[in-house]
């Protein structure tokens, strides 16, 4: 081939990593948020991520509580060894310090939901008078983190929604794990 001919793909090359599109190590993943207790949560996840350094939320699904993340591997990870890249587990583990760190504990993260949307099963919990912020986030945070849990939603009215998995747990041990963190329960 004339090596003239080649030149539109060698400077589609140049052009890409001289405009930064192509990055080798620049990765996304999807991850399950854990403090996405309401919708006006949503807006806090974007300002604590906007504080993390090299991660940037792509994709926010307020309604599952996944969202998206791309960073540079080699700058999320200490000590990036090219020779050794790091697995999903580890990526996650950092990724997960870091937005704990930045939100001081109110966001976490799980991995995508386990079971399909059609199989999860919805239930309703009346919890009593929820009027803060943080008081819808407490009741919330009393259950989000069990076992089959899928995911979960508290309204000032002190109505908690939440999708489980019913093969992993049920209404009796999220009323019991609601007791304990003394959400008050009224009576049926």
């Amino acid at each position: 081939m004339h090596p003239l001919l080649r030149l539109p793909s060698l400077i589609a090359i140049v052009v890409c990593f001289a405009t930064g599109t192509l990055r080798a190590e620049e990765q996304t993943s999807t991850h399950r948020i854990v403090g996405l207790s309401e919708t006006s949560r949503e807006e806090d996840l974007r300002a604590t991520v906007k504080t993390m350094p090299e991660v940037e939320l792509v994709k926010l699904d307020g309604e599952s509580t996944e969202a998206t993340f791309r960073y540079d591997v080699t700058k999320l990870i200490n000590g990036y060894n090219p020779k050794k890249p790091p697995n999903e587990e580890a990526i996650t583990k950092r990724l997960d310090e870091l937005l704990r760190t930045a939100s001081q504990g109110t966001f976490t993260l799980k991995p995508p939901a386990t079971i399909p949307k059609d199989k999860m099963q919805k239930l309703e919990i009346k919890v009593g008078i929820l009027d803060c912020k943080a008081c819808r986030y407490g009741a919330y945070i009393a259950i989000a983190k069990l076992d089959g849990v899928e995911r979960a939603t508290v309204t000032n009215a002190g109505l908690l929604t939440v999708w489980i998995d019913p093969a992993q747990t049920n209404r009796e041990a999220l009323e019991a794990a609601l007791k304990k963190a003394r959400v008050e329960l009224p009576a049926p």
